[in-house]
């Protein structure tokens, strides 16, 4: 996949034009980080809705798919990182398909599922916060790598992500050991500066 040179913080750009490639890059990436999560959320509302049961793979696939569609459409419009995490907007967003699609699956001589849009579970979950963690972090990486000079990312990503000994990294690409830890260093930094964002400080600790 090619990435644009420019820095793409994708909590803080989903509001470009569409017609911006920098725009388009954000969301074919914000759908590939977040489906996780979204999925989460959806079988956990699908489970508070019905009493506990368990959705069907095919049902929490639509559930999925509408809750990008909508987002992709029109809910990035609506949500204002100043007035909440992007994570509560889309528990909101996902339970509301959720129970749009158990509406249609209930019998015609069943009641209404009245109030239901607006009656999320009452927490998050531990796989729900962990699932947005891991796309939050993902996410934080992306950033990362579209902000560094490719060389410095590729060593960061071997050693700190990979788990590549500094030593073979340094053999590998041709470099004495020294080197290895000033890449490291560097890419530390910008990681730092980037968490310390109001966006991702939003999303994590508040």
């Amino acid at each position: 996949m090619l990435f644009p040179n420019t820095p793409v913080n994708l909590l803080t750009k989903l509001k470009e034009a569409e017609d911006n490639p920098l725009w388009q890059v954000s969301w074919k990436r914000f759908l590939e980080l977040y489906h996780s999560p979204i999925e989460v959320i959806a079988r956990a509302c699908y489970r508070h809705h019905t009493n506990g049961h368990e959705p069907s793979s095919g049902f929490i696939e639509d559930a999925v798919a509408n809750t990008v569609t909508d987002f992709f459409s029109r809910g990035q419009h609506r949500y204002d990182a100043g007035k909440g995490r992007l994570r509560s907007y889309l528990r909101v967003l996902t339970n509301a398909r959720v129970v749009d699609l158990l509406r249609k699956e209930r019998p015609i001589d069943q009641h209404p599922l009245e109030g239901l849009a607006d009656a999320l579970p009452p927490v998050e979950s531990a796989p729900e916060t962990a699932a947005f963690h891991q796309s939050l972090l993902a996410t934080l990486v992306e950033d990362l790598r579209n902000q560094i000079p490719l060389r410095q990312f590729e060593i960061f990503e071997r050693v700190k992500l990979k788990h590549q000994s500094p030593e073979y990294v340094a053999e590998d690409f041709g470099i004495h050991r020294a080197m290895v830890d000033r890449y490291i260093h560097k890419a530390m930094t910008a990681l730092r500066e980037l968490a310390s964002q109001e966006a991702y400080q939003e999303e994590y600790f508040k």
